[in-house]
């Protein structure tokens, strides 16, 4: 029995972790208007049009001005943002 589950343990685990790493959702197109690899709340708009400073800010984690890859996901992630509805084509 003990050796049953010894094998079925990394089992377990990789599929736990590839649950959760489908459960991340997926980043929006969201353009850099600038071009300078981060976005600030005006290009994020553009996306969110409800974007508040106050909501970038909750985005902004390390309170730089901008918002990276990184905090964007964590966002979505844990809920500050959902990610868009996919435009509707028509």
């Amino acid at each position: 029995m003990k050796r049953t589950a010894l094998i079925l343990a990394p089992v377990a685990f990789a599929s736990a972790f590839a649950s959760a790493a489908l459960a991340q959702a997926t980043l929006p197109d969201v353009a850099d208007t600038d071009g300078n690899g981060t976005w600030s709340l005006v290009e994020l708009q553009a996306v969110w049009t409800d974007l508040t400073e106050e909501g970038f800010g909750a985005i902004d984690a390390n309170t730089d001005g901008a918002v990276d890859t990184t905090e964007l996901q964590a966002a979505l992630d844990n809920g500050v943002i959902t990610a868009p509805a996919p435009a509707s084509g028509g």
